[in-house]
């Protein structure tokens, strides 16, 4: 993504190739900049964990008397991690390309049915066993949804307000 993200247009660069020197210069790369980046991506995975760890309190038992388990609550961490990057890069891109709106949501999209495939298939081939029952624990699973919607927007309101 950061290959196709712009912030001057190609053809403004075309025409002024002087703008390349901006990049040359570091003009745009400042120390406190690069920190600041360090200690909201901290924060952020501050809030998911924390957060995350409360709403799967103990394993989160469900209603057949089972607990969720921690693969359960593992997958669904970094669901909502993995949803909370993506915003932060939808948030961050100054020019959108078609391949920001393939990358952005196809991304989530992609890890949606590869974790669904691959903790229903892999147990049965005797490899990842420990994915045994998770899809049937975390997709039905209403803390699940809640949680992916829940958690990237509060780690994301800071930075929504900010910019």
């Amino acid at each position: 993504m950061g290959i196709f993200d712009q912030f001057i247009s190609a053809r403004l660069l075309d025409r002024y190739p002087q703008l390349y020197q901006l990049g040359q210069k570091n003009t745009f790369f400042k120390m406190h900049s690069f920190f600041s980046w360090v200690g909201n991506g901290f924060y952020h995975s501050l809030l998911l964990y924390i957060f995350s760890e409360l709403i799967w309190w103990r394993d989160l038992p469900q209603a057949d008397g089972k607990t969720a388990g921690h693969w359960v609550w593992g997958t669904a961490l970094y669901t909502a991690v993995l949803a909370t990057v993506l915003g932060k890069a939808a948030l961050v891109t100054n020019i959108w390309t078609k391949y920001h709106v393939i990358a952005i949501p196809g991304s989530m999209a992609i890890w949606m049915v590869f974790v669904a495939v691959y903790a229903t298939v892999a147990p049965k081939l005797n490899f990842s066993t420990e994915y045994e029952g998770v899809v049937g624990r975390l997709f039905p699973s209403l803390v699940f949804w809640a949680q992916l919607l829940v958690l990237p927007v509060l780690c994301l309101s800071r930075d929504f307000a900010w910019k």
